[in-house]
This record gives structure tokens, sequence and C-alpha cells, in this order.
């Protein structure tokens, strides 16, 4: 937490001070410090201390904003807590989650909450723009408020940084009378010195806060405190929750009080960052815990409910359908998590609002933030509902998310706020383009969407009945253009209604960005919205769209290219033609090289004079023509017209066509390497002979190139991914695509290689086949982890040659990746060496395989394993190593938890002695030695050896292990800082299994030596502290 020096607090007293300007005027280096105590959301209105006569339309607001309280790092309120003016007689809060880093500048909307009113989102006040700072702090871009809210005040909170995990570092609350069915006496919170997070009992028995409804006039207080939203998952790490306050004759949310923060442990348990809330006589109200790790096997990736409606789309515009309202998703007994479909097409909830939305019900509900990505996890998000042309008119209740491997999400929907009329989950179609739209697009060429053409010149054009598809190049008369980024005027663009992008076009590192679309009509510039795009810029200094019906009578409207970039693109980059750009010039002035491209749908022979589509109205006479032109329509190779049509003026009054026929050639064959335009060529050799197609293949042409062909009776299971398959072992992986299927899509399969060039394809029985690992083959694979997978990534690429001057062919781009999953339960099913215990781990397809073993070594150095008869006196030195071996030791390390030893074999048995505890040795047994931890893909300890009881003829040990990812610096503990609680715990868990090995048996011969028995699996599947996943049970019994 960052703290002022003297000199910025006493500037800070007379106003704002500004901080110094650094040249990039990044806001996170280049904003205003704003620190004022009254603007803390815990100031409430009977403190003598808030002053609440401020009013922030009165400030002269300019550039960008640090929030501070008492000189610690602030943010502006997520949350509405009644009764708090911040400072004036009404608070204003951030309507939507705070963004990410690498989310960028972001706007959210402002709602504002009066001290007279128990209600929130009283008003909505102007927007404001966010940024997420690296150093875990936000800036923000204030603005005036709206004069019409009776003093707003910007509200700020703060939290105390954590220092350790609360977790391992709380106090325990054991207070039955909190309980939702206790109800005599009145305790008040208030009375209490909250300071630091806590963990609920009820008569020493684990419970957490309420999440719904409380009876009025039960724990024992008079205003009953419960979470208004779920509790988080482990992989959540801290959130925040919003904090409801029931009444009886207010309702079971009658106020909002001071949020708190909550995190889940492992050991099945919550702790809570109480605070005072200030609210007359209140308490926070408890119930029992609901388990939430009971099955570790449990992913909602692979467990849901499909949910396929086609009225839920965000395409099903109530103009265009009517006004659909007969569906009500609070009369649906919703249970668990779901994957959205659109008629069986993928898809998601949208994360915008557009205006009339409709979904099939009276409100339209949608995501109030960006969807997570697959390291973060289950998250929290709001969900606000859309009335008419008002996008955050309600807000229901929150909903779990998760991003999923093969790039889909899944949520965990509940019961909407009952309050909401009709409200109904929206969905919208989600795909990812398998080819760069940079290079498949269509041309649109067409100048009467120019922002300085009125709407009587082209009657009114209306892109509402166009049928889009894909994504799409803007041209005006030939030259690249794209779409505005400002206001046009109304009844421009040849249309009543003109569509023009609110915000900035991308830049190339973006990739493919959603973009709103403002629709300018008589009642302002962007009063209404119409529905998102997909926008993307490309090498070439142009941008593509992906253009959808719009929401209203509308077009979208274009405008001449400005540059976006500096840089040189090659020329390889510009592989779909443009509609009227000249085409390099070749020495030898072949006009077959050396032409114009001419991309223009009027001139199709198919439109008809009484087609709408068709514009009659153009002159070639008025063209400047200069040399050779190539036809297209639509992107697609044309012809001039050999026969005559009546009633068709190909765009204009009168049609031309070619009085003498076409000559097409087709003995040309040229070489397979080619990707420029065919040269006539005499060859002399059978191209079929040289291809060694397969038996499901055949030897044929595409576009002027011979290659293996599919056998018309060869099955395509999946033909959009082109056969992919995958397999995952360790550290590895191995993919392999049909070469038929890419020759036919256009892909030669000698051009394709991993994400680094140097990793080609080799071909095997038609297919093409790609591999990486770790040791000499990385080949640009990515490696990323989160709290329940480990994920390698990488992707094919078939990039053109640029042998030739142009270059027309598509570029491929296939992501894959390795996922290992953090849950994972087996049983032995085979024998194994009874001193060395080892788990073999083969996982489903496209997940990963390896290996565990524990070993009692008979020398300090390690050298020396255990073979046959094991002899060890008590007290005598153990020394035992774990090591997983199939991981990458230069990215993984093994962690030992807890290890701990029983008189049986059960690892959850009453009788025990800890050896190792939270990853330390056990302070009560000063035997115990951990020699190495967190380190490597091994770890070492020593203990020496004892026994339970006289007549105890068993010893079983048992240890929970983990793996950690290295790159996170939190792998190892430092176990002489005087305790034994780790600092800051990695959420890279990782997989687990099951062992057990043994007994070995009392030898009657002598009364201080143990012999082998026998070998046996155990079928057991434990949970260690239900969280610290039994990654290797070994049960070894020593000899005395």
């Amino acid at each position: 937490q960052k703290r002022l020096d003297p000199l910025c607090v006493s500037a800070l007293n007379k106003g704002l001070s500004i901080s110094p300007t650094i040249s990039n005027s990044d806001p996170c280096h280049d904003y205003n410090t704003l620190d004022e105590f009254w603007r803390d959301i815990r100031q409430k209105s009977n403190d003598p201390m808030n002053y609440y006569n401020h009013d922030d339309t009165l400030v002269e607001w300019s550039g960008w904003y640090r929030l501070y309280l008492n000189g610690e790092s602030a943010q502006m309120s997520e949350w509405c807590v009644t009764n708090t003016g911040c400072g004036g007689e009404t608070g204003l809060y951030l309507g939507g989650s705070h963004p990410r880093v690498e989310d960028g500048v972001v706007t959210r909307e402002v709602f504002a909450s009066q001290i007279s009113s128990n209600q929130c989102d009283d008003y909505r006040s102007t927007s404001i723009k966010v940024k997420a700072c690296a150093g875990d702090y936000y800036v923000y871009k204030l603005v005036r408020p709206d004069v019409m809210i009776n003093r707003p005040s910007y509200c700020a909170v703060t939290f105390q940084s954590i220092s350790s995990d609360p977790c391992y570092n709380y106090e325990s609350l054991d207070r039955p009378w909190r309980a939702t069915n206790e109800s005599g006496g009145w305790i008040c919170e208030e009375s209490f010195s909250w300071n630091g997070w806590y963990r609920l009992f009820n008569y020493g028995m684990n419970i957490q806060m309420a999440e719904t409804c409380v009876n009025s006039y039960s724990c024992s207080t008079d205003y009953n405190l419960w979470l208004n939203g779920p509790h988080p998952q482990i992989e959540d790490g801290v959130v925040t929750r919003e904090v409801c306050a029931g009444l009886y004759w207010g309702g079971c949310c009658h106020y909002k009080t001071d949020p708190i923060r909550v995190k889940a442990c492992p050991g099945n348990y919550y702790v809570y960052e109480l605070v005072n809330p200030q609210l007359g006589c209140s308490g926070y109200c408890t119930v029992l815990i609901s388990s939430f790790l009971t099955d570790t096997d449990y992913d909602p990736c692979n467990n849901y409910n499909i949910l396929d409606n086609y009225w839920r789309s965000t395409f099903n515009y109530w103009s265009m359908y009517g006004y659909i309202s007969d569906h009500d998703d609070t009369r649906v007994e919703w249970d668990g998590w779901y994957r959205l479909f659109i008629d069986g097409s993928s898809a998601q909830m949208p994360e915008w609002c557009i205006s009339y939305m409709s979904c099939g019900g009276s409100v339209s509900l949608w995501l109030g933030g960006s969807h997570p990505r697959l390291e973060d996890g289950v998250v929290t998000r709001e969900i606000y509902g859309s009335h008419y042309d008002q996008c955050s008119y309600y807000r229901s209740e929150p909903i779990q998310v998760k991003a999923c491997p093969g790039k889909y999400y899944v949520y965990k929907f509940t019961r909407p706020t009952v309050s909401i009329p009709a409200p109904v989950y929206c969905a919208v179609p989600f795909t990812t383009p398998i080819v760069d739209p940079c290079y498949n697009y269509t041309s649109l060429d067409e100048t009467w969407r120019a922002t300085d053409n009125y709407h009587y010149n082209y009657y009114g054009m209306c892109d509402y009945n166009v049928e889009w598809n894909g994504w799409y190049r803007m041209f005006y008369n030939g030259e690249n253009a794209q779409m505005p980024e400002s206001c046009v005027n109304q009844g421009m663009c040849g249309t009543y209604e003109p569509l023009w992008l609110n915000g900035p076009h991308p830049q190339l590192e973006d990739g493919v960005v959603t973009r709103q679309v403002c629709v300018s009509s008589w009642f302002g510039c962007c009063d209404y919205t119409s529905h998102p795009i997909r926008v993307k810029a490309c090498p070439g200094n142009y941008y593509v769209y992906e253009f959808v019906k719009p929401t209203f009578c509308g077009a979208y409207c274009s405008i001449t290219s400005v540059s976006t970039t500096t840089e040189t693109i090659p020329p390889i980059e510009s592989i779909t033609p443009p509609i009227t750009t000249t085409g390099p010039t070749i020495s030898n002035s072949d006009p077959c090289h050396d032409y114009n491209t001419l991309d223009e749908f009027w001139r199709d022979i198919r439109q008809k004079s009484n087609d709408p589509m068709n514009y009659y109205n153009h002159d070639d006479t008025l063209v400047e023509w200069s040399g050779w032109y190539r036809l297209y329509l639509n992107g697609e190779s044309a012809q001039m017209s050999e026969w005559c049509v009546t009633n068709t003026g190909c765009g204009g009054e009168t049609g031309l066509q070619s009085i003498t026929s076409v000559s097409t050639t087709t003995e040309t064959i040229p070489p397979i390497e080619s990707i420029t335009p065919p040269i006539t060529t005499t060859v002399n050799r059978n191209p079929c002979s040289e291809l060694s197609c397969s038996e499901d293949e055949r030897c044929g042409m595409k576009n002027g190139v011979y290659g293996c062909l599919c056998n018309d009776d060869q099955p395509r299971s999946q033909p959009d991914s082109f056969d992919f398959s995958e397999t995952c072992e360790s550290s590895s992986g191995s993919m392999s695509v049909s070469r038929c299927q890419l020759f036919e899509a256009g892909f030669p399969s000698d051009v394709l290689h991993l994400n680094d060039p140097s990793c080609k394809g080799t071909v095997r029985n038609g297919r093409v086949e790609f591999h990486f690992d770790n040791d000499e083959h990385i080949c640009g694979t990515n490696l990323v982890a989160n709290g329940t997978h480990f994920i390698y990534s990488n992707f094919i690429l078939g990039t053109p040659r640029s042998e030739g001057f142009i270059s027309r062919e598509k570029i491929l781009k296939l992501s894959f990746s390795c996922v290992y999953p953090q849950t994972q339960t087996l049983s032995m099913n085979v024998e194994i060496n009874p001193l060395e215990s080892i788990v073999h781990k083969t996982l489903p397809t496209g997940e990963g395989r390896y290996q565990v073993r524990m070993t009692p070594y008979e020398d300090d150095e390690f050298t020396r394993p255990f073979t046959g008869r094991v002899d060890a006196e008590l007290d005598q030195k153990m020394n035992v190593e774990v090591r997983v071996e199939g991981v990458d030791s230069r990215q993984f390390a093994l962690v030992v938890d807890t290890c701990w030893a029983t008189p049986v074999n059960d690892p959850d048995y009453s009788l025990r002695w800890d050896l190792i505890v939270t990853e330390c040795p056990n302070p009560n047994d000063d035997t115990v030695e951990l020699l190495q931890n967190g380190v490597s893909t091994s770890s070492r300890f020593s203990f020496r050896m004892f026994i339970f009881t006289a007549n105890s003829t068993k010893l079983y040990l048992h240890c929970a292990v983990h793996l950690c990812l290295l790159s996170s610096n939190r792998c190892s503990t430092d176990c002489n800082s005087g305790h034994q609680q780790r600092e800051g715990r990695s959420l890279d868990f990782h997989d687990s299994a099951p062992i057990s090995m043994g007994p070995l048996m009392w030898s009657e011969g002598n009364t201080d030596k143990w012999v082998p028995d026998q070998v046996k699996v155990s079928d057991a599947s434990c949970l260690c502290a239900s969280l610290m996943l039994l990654l290797a049970v070994m049960s070894v019994m020593a000899l005395f």
C-alpha cells in the first residue's frame, strides 16, 4: 500500500495534487491524486466526521484520478451501501466490477443511492472510464456527475493488504446465539471491536454465514445480516460480497451495509473479514456449512446441463419477430451448471446490452463483466437486466462462470430476482474463426455507405434486409475504407438511421475485439444501440468486420481509411483480393500478373432491375479505366458474361457483355508448390506418382494444383477441424490432421508447422503428424496453470509461400491444448514392489500421463534403496524420498504437504502421529528432518523409527503432496521463521491417487525385526484435509 509523503499530504489537504506526467501519457502514471476521508463508504450519516454537504458537480474535474483514504490506496466502491452519502447527499458507486490489467481502459456505468433512501440505484449518473494498473491499483477518469442528482459524491473504499493466508491466520468465533434459529436477546455487532479475519463455529461445529433471507427477529438481533451472493470456491481466492440487512416491516434486503471479504479454505470451511456494520443493532447470521469439497472429481466443464433455446438469442429482435415475452426464468427449476447452445451451436451469455433486447422475455439478463480465462477458474459475475432502451435498469442475482478447455463457458444459473418481470438469460452465438478473417473475407464496395451520402439519393437503404454471413472488408470506389468511430448525422450513409462504431478500432496486437454499434436517430447520436460486431485489424493497414443483421432499419457507414500503422507490411500478408488496387508490376508486363481487381456485386447478371438490392444508377463511362482488370463477385473469381440477359442492367441502365467466347485452359498444371497465379506450362511428368496418396485418398487437382483428395466414401467425423486427433503424455503431445481434408481446404501439408516454424509436420498414412516435448522440441509451446488444470497450448499454422509476387492463399491456424486435470482418483490394479510404492496413471485422451513413487533408503545419501528384507531398529534413522516422474523438472516441483503414521491401513484413523505438518517438520517430534521440499521433482525427509504400542505389529506411513509451478516462486516454505504456516499457498495443485503397500508382519523369530508378508492395493479414495489431494499414500512397515 502506498503512503504519501508529508508534502503530498499537505497538498492534498488543500485540494488536488497532480502526479508527475510521463511522456507516454499512460493514465497509470499520469493522474491526479484524490484523498478525502469523507468519501469512505464506512462514514455513516450519523457520524460527526461525515460531512454530507459536499457536491461533486461543483468540482472542475480534469483527467484521470487515483483514490486514497488517509494516505492509503483506495478504489471506487462496486457496492451500494444504504444511508451512505460519502460526504454528500447521494453516494456514487461503480455499476460493475473493476477491469483487469489486460482489459485496458473500460467504460463503467455509475449508480447513485441517496442517504434519505433505503434503495440502491436511485439514480444513474454519467459513465466514467476505469483502468487497472500494474501495482494493484486503479485510475478513474472522473467527470461531472448528473446535475439532476442531489449533492452527489464519488464513494471510495480501502481494504487492508493480506500479508498471510487468512485460511491459516484467523480468529475463531464460537457464537451459537448467532444461529438463524436463535431469537433470544439483543446482541449488537457494533459493540465488538472487529479486526482481521474470522472463522465461525457453533459449539465447535463448522458453520458459515447465511446466503439467503433470514426471518426477522432471529440471530438474537434486530437487523439480520446475511451474504447477498454465494460463497466462493477455493479457486476464487478472496472475493468481496454485499451484506443485506433484513427487517420485519422492510423485507429481506431492506438495507445494504458495508461489504465484507470472504475466502473458501482447504478443509471445507470459510473465513470472513468482518467489519462494524454500523446499522443499529445488527448481527451476522450463521447456518450449518454446506460441503463444497465432497466430490473432488466434479468439474463443471465436464458435468453440465445443456440449455438450447433459440428464443434466448440476442438476434431474436422484437422488431423482427414481435416482442416475445412469454418466457420467464424465475419459473425454471435451476439445478447445477449449464452450457449454452443456439440451434446446436455453442453460445455464451452476452457481456453487453442493446436497445430493446428481447431474448424471449420482458427483461433480458446479461453478464455484468467480461468472461473469465481458463486460468481464472470459477468466478462470480453480476447480472443486469435491460428494460426497453435502458440496459442496466435491473440487477439480478449474481451467478458463477467458468471458462473450459475447448473454448466454451459454463454457468451456474440461479433463479433470477423475482421482483424483475419475466426475466430471461440471454445467449449469443460464439464461434472462433478457424481461418484468420484477415485472409478470408467478402469485399464490400458500396459508395452509398459514405457518410456524406444523404438517404434520399439511395431510397433509404436497410442492412436489416441483408443476409450477412462471415467477415467483410470495406472499400470506397476501390480505396480502403473503414467504419466511422464518431457520430454520423441522421439520414446519411444512404439510410435513415446510420450505424457507426462506438469506440476505437483495435490495433494489430489486440486480435479480434467486440465493439458496440451506435444508431444515429432524431433523438441523438447514440440514443439507441444495435447488435455489437466483431472487428480485427489486419497486416496491410485495413480492418475486417463481422457484420450482423442490425436491430433497426439502418446501414453500416464507411469512410476512407486512415493509417493505423507506420511499419512496412510485406505483400505476402495481402491474400484475399482487394476491390480496386493495382497488383505488383512484373518486368515482362504479363497482364496475368499485372492487373486491377474489380469486385462490385451489382455487376452480377443475376441482379434484376426489380430487385431492391440492384442499384441501376451506375455508369461506367464515368470511371477512369486504366490497364487490365480481373473480375470478382463477392470475393469469388468471375468473368464477363458471354450471353445477353434481357431486363438486366448489371448496376446501370445498360448491361455490357462480351461478343467473343472466353477461352479457358484445362491442361495447365502448375507446380504443386506454387501459390502464385497459374502460368501455362508444359508438364512432362505424372504428378500423381510423386504424391503417395493413401488408400483413403485419391490423386486429383484443386485450384490448378495436384494433390491427395479424400475418397468420396471417406467418413468425415470432424470436418471443421480436419479430423484433428491428439495424444498427450507427460509434458509432451502429438497431434495429427487429415492431409486430404487440408488439401481440399487449400492448405498444402508441407507448409504447415507449429508455433515454432522449425517444427514441421510429417506425413504418415494420409495424416500430417506433429509432436512437441520439453526436451529438444518445445516448438513454442506455452504453459499456464489455474486452480484446476495445467494447460500446454500450441497451434498448427499454415503460412503461404513467398516465392511469387502476390498470394491469395489462406492462412490456417488450428489451436490445441493438452490439459492435466487437478483432481483424479485412481486405484492400483497390478502388483507393485513392496518397498517402492509407484502409481502409473493414464488419463483420458487429450490428457497427460505421469507416475509418482515413494521409496525408503538405507543411507543418508539416498543411493541405496531398501530391497528384500528391511532391517530397521527402534530409533534408527529412516530416509524417505517421494518422486514424480513424467513431468518437466524445469517447470514443476513436488511439494510434501503433510506426512503422518497410523497403526492401521487407514489415513483417517483416529490414532496418528504427525511427521510433517503444513510442509514443515512436526515441532513436537525433533527427530524429523525435512531435507528437500518444493525445489525439484523429488522431496526427501527422515525420521527415527518408533512403534505405537507394544502390541502393535504394523506401522503405516501416509503423505499428501501436490505439484507446483516453479515460475510461481511460491513452492518452498521457510520452516525456520518461527511458525509452520505457508505464507501464500500456490493454487497450482495437480492430480491425486491413493495407493497402499504392505503390510509387513512382525517376525516371531526376532522381537525387534519385521518381515514382509503381502502386497495389496488400496481401493479407498481419500481427501487429505479436504483439499490437499492424496497423490501418493504409501504404507510402509519397518522391521524391528
